[in-house]
């Protein structure tokens, strides 16, 4: 026969869901899949009360009481308690993005992110697709994708199953503790190799020298380790106490080279510099001269030609 089977031979019986009419393999594969629509969790942690459908599930729930990790990832020093979340976990580093919208072209590190984007974005288009909303229980939003309800669920649950493997913080959603994590290994995968700039994770500016980054990340982390001996006040950077220190002193350091002023900083000293030495911005309207060019006002019709 044209398809490599005889008239005789029976091809692999294919078990049906009865709800929604998904084919499987195997019986255990439908009844596992059947609890997805049942809602019935058959295996229940003896540590806590959460219930689970599937076996495997529970057993790696209950690394969560034990603290047992035994996947480590070999590009850095962490360790998981699954496969899955090392696989997951892998492509931060490799920046592999299996998932790809066969539309717009974007690529995704996640199934699931591909799906909600789908769901999202071209939900017109694919077919089998529509724009279904997931309503929530517990307030009036309607959520695009089950796993954004999910996340949106935790606001009132107050539930943060992603903790820190370095301090004690907890959170409701795995890309804040991704990023909260890199507040300490200083480590960002924004990087670009033509410019050799960094990137900060949390906001996004752009740093030339790894120690800056560094520096900079203490205005997200709030850690401030350079305390003022005269008053006791916390800065995150020794040049900004000794900058404040001069406020107590009253010494004025930098010295304005035509005329007397003196200043505490080298950066009003700079600034003070321009009336001497600086650029000159001419007024369109009248003879005067600013040294800054957001002192000069525009022209009548181009102040009446700006957006309001």
């Amino acid at each position: 026969a044209p398809c490599g089977h005889s008239e005789n031979e029976k091809l692999p019986s294919l078990h049906s869901c009865s709800v929604c009419g998904k084919d499987f393999p195997y019986a255990s594969k439908l009844q596992r899949h059947l609890r997805t629509h049942s809602g019935e969790r058959p295996f229940p942690c003896s540590m806590c009360e959460k219930r689970f459908p599937e076996k495997g599930l529970l057993m790696i729930h209950e690394r969560v009481h034990t603290g047992e990790k035994p996947f480590p990832c070999t590009f850095c020093e962490k360790r998981f308690a699954s496969q899955g979340e090392l696989r997951l976990h892998r492509r931060t580093h490799t920046g592999e993005r299996p998932y790809h919208c066969s539309i717009c072209l974007k690529s995704f590190s996640r199934h699931w992110h591909l799906k909600t984007h789908l769901e999202a974005m071209h939900c017109e288009v694919v077919a089998g697709f529509s724009r279904k909303k997931f309503p929530c229980s517990d307030c009036e939003k309607s959520c695009n994708s089950a796993a954004e309800l999910r996340d949106h669920q935790r606001t009132h649950t107050g539930e943060r199953p992603f903790q820190c493997s370095f301090c004690d913080k907890r959170f409701a959603l795995s890309g804040t503790l991704v990023r909260h994590e890199r507040l300490h290994t200083g480590i960002t995968p924004y990087h670009c190799s033509d410019c050799g700039k960094t990137f900060c994770a949390v906001c996004g500016k752009q740093f030339t020298q790894k120690g800056q980054l560094k520096g900079h990340l203490k205005v997200h982390t709030g850690e401030k380790p350079f305390s003022c001996p005269d008053c006791g006040k916390s800065f995150a950077h020794s040049g900004a106490m000794n900058r404040h220190r001069l406020t107590h002193t009253g010494e004025r350091p930098y010295h304005c080279s035509v005329c007397d002023r003196s200043f505490n900083q080298s950066g009003r000293l700079r600034e003070h510099e321009k009336i001497h030495f600086g650029e000159k911005f001419d007024c369109p309207e009248c003879d005067k001269s600013f040294t800054r060019q957001t002192h000069v006002r525009p022209p009548p019709a181009a102040r009446r030609a700006a957006p309001r």
